[in-house]
């Protein structure tokens, strides 16, 4: 049972990692300023649209993230989706009217499942934390 709740967990975090790749390719309409809460969420969205090298970039990110995921690297997949994960909740804490909206939903789920990857692999990082880590040489 354990097993087929992870499997479905990596399947949702999978298909929220591909959302902005499929939207990148211009899948999806562009944003309206319905979808947002308030005017500057939606100007904010607007011109990352606009610029759209943010999009790329989040991209390939994703696409290493997905890559790393079914691969059995789930550690350094759940570490490389952190800051993209802190970025969604900070815009929504920040610009759009906070974690409780319906905007947020879909981030609120990317924070659940991101905590879930770096809980369930939290022995693997107990190396980043310690000076030297691994190859620490003793000054004997």
């Amino acid at each position: 049972m354990k097993k087929t709740i992870h499997i479905v967990l990596k399947i949702v975090l999978s298909l929220l990692l591909i959302m902005p790749i499929v939207g990148a390719l211009g899948v999806f309409p562009p944003p309206t300023r319905e979808l947002y809460n308030t005017d500057i969420a939606f100007t904010f969205i607007e011109i990352l649209t606009q610029v759209a090298y943010i999009n790329y970039i989040m991209s390939v990110v994703n696409i290493v993230a997905v890559i790393l995921l079914w691969t059995k690297r789930e550690a350094p997949a759940a570490l490389l989706i952190t800051p993209i994960t802190v970025n969604i909740l900070a815009f929504h804490i920040f610009l759009d009217g906070g974690l409780f909206t319906g905007g947020a939903a879909l981030g609120n789920i990317l924070l659940l499942l991101n905590a879930y990857f770096l809980w369930k692999n939290r022995m693997k990082y107990k190396d980043l934390w310690t000076k030297g880590g691994v190859h620490q040489i003793s000054d004997k």
